[in-house]
């Protein structure tokens, strides 16, 4: 197998001959890995210092427990309803033109969150911001993933999610120094500043990766957007009366959404995917149930430290930075052994590690609980998703054919977006039946500290599913056509 990176896929338009040089090929897979890494890295580090500066924007606007919990739902709801979109249109219209749009996107939405003077504008913004995100999210990936051979993907996307991780490490500290000195508006001032490095360099990749001829499934969009928006926003709101209804119209939408799909030549997303690969389905199953039980952790631990610990949001920063610490410099790691191992065993004893890690939190979370005990869980968090994350996501990319990999990077951003937005959506819940409505003031924290003991005793079960599924996925196959 040659050492030398490959485009897959049918050939380029006429003019783009020259990609296939293989000079050229190793210059602009460079690039594109270096584009990947500098998006990851600046483009998540906004979500954890959000995190840090929740205790502040809740005093400022005056918010309840729920509405808190929509500053981070709107962005994600967002970013999993346009991500099947968005991966679809940058497969027609080219990889590069959409990256670059949805950098310009996520600029806007993170300026407009700095500006906005209501908590609905703040709201909006942040999907805004969600929708820019998952642009260059999904196309990234799928460039880098595609750019390269199946014997070397696993390590590049060992680097980019690890990318990932150092990001999550770093933002907790930025953002508990920057909301120290400059105020929360000046996370997202950052936020916007930080991409423009990205900008530079996804203009420097020349040429554009395979088109397809396919027409766009507007209607599927449609009903994709829909069930999505409709469902995770009646499950976050419940138990308003409306919830229900919501949640009902989006699950008939998106039975409707997969029926049509299976019946028509070019759908929004290829779901026979999942019934032409037992790996691909398992694969993509384990993640969405380890982001549902996990994506909070970092939420609620950033609350718990401020609220039950009486930390600041510095000192927060740099205690929340452990568990992405052992992710960054774990996962590069994880992603090079699953070029040589089987990525279903190295995910599977990822999720176990992280069980293990819930499992300390549910027992002994308290108002005196040891901080190098909840410390140590939140290492160990972050120790099994470096095992489980790339290793999983080479999993899905091998599973699939070259030409796929578009849909394949979609689908892996779905899982990760719906499992995220569920983890919050049930988050949002239990606040609102264990906390209620209102600020979080000193004498609701004993309910904080009940609410938050539910939320780890609900994930520790889903992880353990989270497991079966990795374990059920099957031999490795390779994709060739």
């Amino acid at each position: 197998m040659s050492s030398k990176p490959t485009i897959p896929g049918p050939e380029l338009e006429e003019g783009l001959d020259k990609i296939k040089d293989p000079g050229f090929l190793k210059n602009r897979a460079k690039i594109l890995l270096f584009t990947a890494i500098s998006c990851n890295l600046f483009g998540n580090m906004g979500f954890t210092a959000l995190n840090v500066a929740m205790p502040d924007i809740e005093r400022d606007m005056g918010l309840s427990a729920p509405e808190l919990s929509w500053i981070i739902m709107a962005c994600m709801l967002a970013m999993a309803a346009f991500s099947a979109p968005l991966a679809r249109v940058s497969d027609i219209v080219g990889r590069r033109k959409v990256t670059i749009i949805g950098l310009w996107v996520a600029i806007a939405g993170s300026i407009g969150s700095a500006l906005s003077p209501n908590y609905t504008i703040f709201v909006l913004t942040r999907a805004l911001t969600g929708i820019g995100l998952i642009t260059f999210f999904t196309t990234i990936m799928a460039m880098v993933a595609s750019a390269y051979p199946p014997g070397a993907r696993g390590k590049v996307l060992g680097l980019t999610i690890g990318a990932v991780y150092v990001s999550l490490s770093m933002g907790p500290t930025v953002g508990g120094l920057l909301v120290f000195k400059f105020g929360w508006e000046s996370i997202f001032w950052f936020s916007a500043i930080s991409l423009v490095p990205s900008l530079v360099l996804i203009h420097l990749v020349q040429g554009e990766d395979p088109l397809e001829d396919s027409p766009l499934d507007l209607l599927g969009t449609i009903l994709w957007t829909l069930a999505l928006g409709l469902g995770f926003a009646g499950f976050a709101s419940l138990p308003a009366p409306w919830a229900i209804a919501a949640m009902a119209v989006g699950l008939l939408l998106f039975v409707v959404f997969v029926l049509r799909s299976f019946k028509i030549e070019s759908p929004l997303i290829d779901l026979s995917l999942f019934t032409r690969s037992r790996r691909f389905t398992f694969s993509s199953g384990a993640a969405f149930i380890s982001y549902l039980a996990s994506f909070s952790i970092t939420m609620l631990l950033s609350l718990y430290f401020q609220y039950s610990k009486g930390l600041s949001p510095l000192i927060t920063g740099f205690v929340l930075t452990a568990q992405p610490l052992f992710q960054a410099v774990l996962t590069p790691i994880a992603g090079r052994l699953s070029d040589r191992v089987d990525p279903g065993v190295l995910g599977s004893v990822g999720l176990g590690v992280i069980l293990m890690g819930i499992l300390i939190i549910a027992i002994f979370i308290s108002p005196s609980a040891p901080l190098p005990l909840i410390i140590t869980a939140m290492c160990l968090c972050g120790a099994g998703f470096a095992l489980f994350s790339a290793p999983n996501s080479n999993a899905i990319f091998s599973s699939v054919p070259p030409r796929r990999m578009g849909q394949a990077s979609g689908v892996i951003s779905v899982m990760r977006l719906t499992g995220q937005i569920s983890s919050v959506a049930i988050t949002t819940l239990v606040f609102s039946l264990v906390i209620g409505a209102g600020e979080i003031t000193p004498e609701k924290y004993p309910d904080f500290i009940k609410a938050t003991k539910v939320l780890f005793w609900i994930f520790a079960p889903l992880c353990f599913l989270a497991i079966l599924a990795s374990l059920a996925r099957g031999a490795p196959n390779e994709a060739k056509s």
